[in-house]
């Protein structure tokens, strides 16, 4: 089967039903497959069974494969964004995911403990030999004795919480029944190791909820979570001197802190619509925050401080300047602070009082790991006297690294594994339709100047105020290494270039993060790296919105589009408890008829029209998504094939969530289905330009 061939679809049957909110009534006549029932599940495998022959007969596939796999290099490979962790120091130890690569490799990631960051290690659990089970995160406790992580069954990113013995290996009887979700929440210990913090949800279908509870080590699971107010994704801070804990919202604000051991909660910073992350530094609250400088400066709140509410209060250590600071860290005696200029990552040493002492020389222009919620690097590195890092740039994979403040120098821990030899990048600049300029990288394959059109793949994620950064494209790299140009988006509603950056596109906004993508592609046509025959976009998760919206509001501009993990009807948000919260934290609330009545217009479900050319499409679904589930994305496929002229497909991935929790062999079957859709589709031949391994 061909992109040339008229394809037939599965038979959907229409409905007269309708959606309704607040009064407000839109058609909905594929509501049907919203539901799990024999039906559906059938017409998904037939759909299934149509994309598999579209990509499983091209006679290339095998090489992509061997090309995907070769520039996963590290991670999953089921998307584009890093979800390695960096390993941890604990009790003169280090943890790590051990995800090597060669004939040792294993297609689970494998918890680690060894003498040296990066040195050879004893396996404490491999789930590779423990059924469909996989390790999402781990948090070693202080001594070193004991591990908590994060083990998902069936693909799903809803952790079970193991401890497992350091020493034997062993799992010890703790059973903690409420389940957590993906990297994002790391377990935070009490210093003496006796117990942590973690974050549970609570996802019934009335709710969407993640809230801290704390644990002791051999006792009996908590049935109640921690008496604060913080319900829809707290993390819990631990001071290294065992005397203070802070609970931080997932849009980061320090809202309580305890004074500890007696786990008295009191409240801390409220009220305020600002960032405020950091780290706990004795009698004080030490972070970034964007109160009055979007772009970042560092203050310290003291605890017990008249009203630490009131930013008048606040001491100003490092103000704000054209850097975008992100990220504090305690580390030798010393401030780390991560940060970025012009989205290319930097790191700043300061002393304690706020004085600048050094920059960081970080390995190249590229990206510190992607925090997927803002709330992510809070967890404390481990190591009190060195910086230890995972560095990545658009042409080599992620390399851990070490810093020890004042040293100068960076040492290589462990090189990167995959690269694209000869590729060039470039910062570049467009203009949106309200007259922003907007970065994104450029990257050409080898021996390209982008004198000439090429197939040209656009990436991005502009939503939930993280930062896209110019990082190692995963699988996409294959795209490059085939010979096609990627550019890499750094469009608002992503905190690429500060707080205001994300604000302007994001809710009310939402409309700029995707006026920004059009003005990307149409300043590579007008540039000449590409034509609106060889382009196109993908994205995952509100990557995946974007390139639906796309897909639907501006079709002029795209060959293909590839929309991973998306949600694609919006307003149906509404009957999903993830959905909710999402919608009302990204885009619009659920609750507001004028909010209803902008979401309509950046719905691909309802922005679909019957007298419109639509490009090719793609779309990868996991049945086990929580996040993005494959019911509404059903409906979309059904209401585009009954009026696409060009190739409109769907894979749903049995045993599959959002991506983080997949298998190694799972996401590069995943990443080299979708690729093998836009290679053929530009007739691309993997490998065509050079490529390789470190």
């Amino acid at each position: 089967m061909t992109t040339g061939e008229r394809l037939t679809y599965p038979a959907a049957r229409t409905v007269d039903a309708r959606d309704t909110v607040l009064g407000i009534s839109f058609p909905d006549p594929y509501r049907w497959l919203e539901d799990d029932t024999t039906e559906t599940a059938s017409w998904q495998e037939e759909q299934n069974s149509l994309t598999d022959a579209f990509t499983g007969g091209w006679a290339h596939l095998d090489a992509l494969r061997a090309a995907v796999d070769q520039h996963v290099a590290d991670g999953n490979g089921s998307s584009s964004w890093m979800v390695d962790q960096a390993p941890r120091h604990a009790g003169g130890r280090w943890f790590r995911l051990d995800r090597g690569a060669g004939p040792d490799f294993s297609d689970r990631a494998v918890l680690v403990v060894s003498e040296e960051a990066a040195g050879p290690g004893r396996v404490l659990y491999d789930p590779n030999n423990d059924g469909a089970r996989s390790v999402s995160w781990f948090s070693p406790s202080p001594d070193g004795g004991t591990v908590a992580l994060g083990v998902c069954e069936d693909g799903s990113e809803l952790a079970e919480i193991w401890l497992l013995d350091t020493g034997s290996g062993e799992r010890r009887p703790d059973r903690i029944p409420q389940p957590t979700m993906g990297p994002m929440v790391l377990p935070q210990w009490l210093p003496d190791s006796s117990g942590f913090f973690y974050t549970a949800g609570d996802l019934t279908s009335a709710s969407f909820a993640f809230r801290p509870y704390f644990h002791s080590v051999g006792g009996e699971p908590p049935t109640e979570p921690e008496p604060v107010d913080v319900p829809l994704g707290a993390t819990v801070q631990v001071a290294a001197d065992g005397r203070h804990a802070v609970v931080t919202a997932v849009w980061p604000l320090p809202q309580f802190v305890c004074d500890l051991p007696q786990r008295t909660w009191r409240p801390f910073v409220r009220g305020l619509d600002v960032s405020v992350a950091g780290a706990i530094d004795g009698d004080r609250y030490v972070a970034v925050t964007n109160h009055e400088a979007p772009r970042g400066r560092i203050v310290a709140i003291p605890f017990d401080g008249s009203d630490p509410s009131d930013p008048a209060t606040w001491q100003e250590l490092v103000p704000q300047s054209g850097r975008v600071l992100s990220h504090v860290r305690l580390i030798g005696g010393h401030l780390v602070v991560t940060g970025s200029v012009d989205t290319e990552a930097r790191a700043w040493v300061f002393d304690r009082d706020g004085r600048e002492v050094e920059e960081v020389p970080l390995p190249g222009r590229g990206a510190l790991p992607l925090d997927a919620m803002p709330t992510a690097a809070l967890a404390p590195d481990g190591h009190p006297d060195e910086f230890v890092f995972l560095f990545s740039t658009p042409t080599t994979s992620p390399g851990l690294y070490r810093y020890r403040p004042g040293s100068r120098r960076v040492d290589v821990l462990r090189a990167p594994r995959a690269e694209l030899p000869g590729a060039e990048v470039s910062l570049r600049w467009a203009k949106s339709a309200d007259g922003t300029e907007v970065p994104y990288h450029l990257v050409l394959p080898d021996g390209e100047d982008g004198t000439r059109p090429l197939p040209t793949l656009i990436t991005g994620y502009g939503g939930g105020r993280v930062a896209w950064p110019a990082q190692w494209p995963g699988p996409v790299a294959a795209f490059v290494a085939a010979g096609g140009a990627l550019a890499i988006s750094h469009q608002r509603g992503g905190s690429d270039l500060g707080s205001d950056w994300a604000d302007a596109g994001r809710v009310g906004n939402k409309q700029n993060s995707y006026d920004d993508v059009y003005a990307i592609a149409e300043h590579l046509t007008t540039t000449g790296v590409t034509t609106p025959d060889l382009l196109a976009v993908t994205g995952w998760s509100n990557g995946g919105i974007m390139a639906a919206v796309a897909f639907t509001q501006r079709p002029d501009l795209w060959s293909a589009v590839v929309a991973q993990c998306p949600i694609l009807d919006v307003i149906a948000c509404h009957r999903y408890p993830y959905g909710r919260f999402a919608a009302k934290a990204e885009y619009g609330d659920l609750d507001d008829p004028d909010d209803i009545a902008r979401l309509v217009t950046m719905s691909p479900y309802h922005l679909l029209r019957d007298d419109v050319k639509y490009p090719a499409l793609y779309v990868h679904a996991g049945n086990a998504d929580v996040a993005c589930p494959p019911q509404p994305i059903r409906k979309f496929i059904a209401r585009l094939q009954a009026i696409a002229a060009e190739p409109a497909l769907l894979r749903v991935w049995d045993g599959v969530g959002h991506g983080t929790a997949s298998s190694r062999s799972e996401g590069v079957a995943h990443a080299t289905h979708w690729l093998a859709f836009l290679l053929q589709r530009f007739k691309m031949v993997p490998g065509a330009s050079r490529s390789g391994t470190v």
